[in-house]
């Protein structure tokens, strides 16, 4: 036992003796085994250390602003909905949201504004409606309201009368139209809109300021009305209106379906009303001197009235009155007459010889289908102007594109004189 002990002993100094003299020939082996060693533990601590700085940089630093309290929040949410998500935010569809939901989160100190919505009572001229809004300002609160407002109109916030525990509203929006007034400064006519009360208020609003001796009207402390005048002239100058009929027109249109020379009204004009404003210089004795008009205003537009007139040509039957040879509508087609006047014609011819081609005025002598005066006119139509229609209806022809522009011309003469 002891022997193997010795034995034992001595192999390991021998092998301690071999590393001796290994290292004193090779001195710097250890040194660098110890660097490589540090170094491996120093990379495995850089990785770790390297990861959560990783985690760290994926966060965002985000200013959330709601139910009327700021708070800051680290998160590594990718968007503002993501954010909403975490931060177990409950949302109704009228609640705002401010950027987007679905805005990504890009950067550090990004601010988020949740604005909730509630019910808002509102009150235009008497009408009072509720809507429920998450709006702050009170034109786009009365947008969600679907109210139309013009710029002059004023829309303000007044909590003074919401009663909480009885109605549920949290605010109350009250809206003063505004009302279209024609305003006339030294001749010169404008429309404006004003929430003013008195006219004062109202020159005050478009800075305007009257020198003495100068005339407003009317008075500086009458009430504003809506679509009325306020004026303001030089001395000697004063504006007056004045209520002026308009007559209607008239639109005669054809109808193949009545008989010539037989009218009817379709649709009853109305006459319609303008007030017309007027600039009066007066003398120094307050006689008119000078009237000039400066705006109309229509009130009332005016009806047109609608007359129909027959254009239907009916072909007599054999009547012993009625010489003519042929159908009315032949011999006028004959003679060149478009088919569009044939009403005009027929009613005229009828009324003037009742289509016989000789007839003959006894007190004027006057000849012929159209009564020609005298008859030898007809000749420049042709020399058979005493016996044939054709003939005298080209004459006749003539005779109404001269005198009164075509055959409707004549046909609205005929109605007005009773000749043509």
């Amino acid at each position: 036992m002891k022997k193997k002990f010795l034995r034992k002993l001595h192999k390991n100094r021998t092998i301690a003796v071999k590393k001796s003299k290994f290292l004193f020939k090779h001195p710097l082996l250890l040194p660098v085994s110890t660097f490589i060693v540090l170094f491996f533990v120093g990379l495995i601590g850089f990785v770790a250390i390297g990861g959560s700085t990783q985690g760290a940089r994926d966060a965002r630093i985000v200013n959330v602003y709601v139910d009327g309290e700021q708070q800051t929040v680290t998160t590594r949410a990718q968007s503002i909905g993501d954010l909403v998500e975490r931060l177990d935010i409950s949302l109704v569809e009228e609640d705002i949201v401010e950027p987007s939901l679905e805005e990504p989160i890009l950067e550090d100190d990004t601010q988020v504004n949740i604005y909730r919505a509630r019910p808002v009572e509102i009150t235009d001229n008497g009408r009072i409606l509720t809507v429920v809004s998450a709006q702050r300002t009170p034109r786009l609160i009365a947008a969600d309201a679907d109210i139309e407002l013009f710029p002059e109109d004023k829309v303000l916030i007044d909590n003074t009368q919401v009663d909480l525990l009885k109605t549920g509203v949290r605010e109350r929006l009250v809206i003063k139209r505004s009302v279209e007034v024609k305003l006339n400064v030294y001749g010169v006519l404008k429309l404006v809109r004003t929430t003013a009360d008195t006219v004062s208020g109202l020159l005050a609003e478009e800075g305007v300021s009257p020198n003495e001796g100068e005339i407003v009207q009317p008075s500086i402390d009458a009430e504003i009305i809506e679509d009325g005048l306020v004026a303001v002239n030089l001395p000697g100058v004063e504006t007056v209106t004045v209520e002026e009929s308009i007559d209607f027109a008239v639109d005669v249109e054809d109808d193949d379906t009545l008989v010539a020379g037989q009218s009817n009204v379709r649709s009853a004009g109305q006459t319609g009303l303008k007030v017309v404003i007027y600039e009066v210089k007066k003398n120094d004795d307050g006689k008119e001197i000078e009237r000039s008009e400066i705006q109309t205003v229509v009130l009332k537009k005016p009806v047109t009235e609608v007359r129909v007139r027959g254009t239907k040509i009916v072909t007599p039957s054999f009547n012993p009155s009625v010489t003519v040879a042929g159908d009315k509508a032949a011999l006028m087609a004959a003679a060149g007459i478009a088919p569009g006047d044939y009403g005009f014609v027929d009613y005229i011819i009828s009324k003037e010889s009742g289509w016989r081609p000789g007839a003959i005025n006894s007190s004027s002598g006057a000849y012929g289908l159209c009564q020609s005066l005298p008859a030898s006119k007809m000749a420049s139509a042709g020399a058979d102007y005493r016996t044939n229609p054709v003939t005298q209806l080209r004459w006749c022809s003539g005779y109404a594109n001269g005198r009164y522009g075509g055959w409707a011309g004549s046909y609205n003469a005929w109605l007005a004189q009773n000749w043509w």
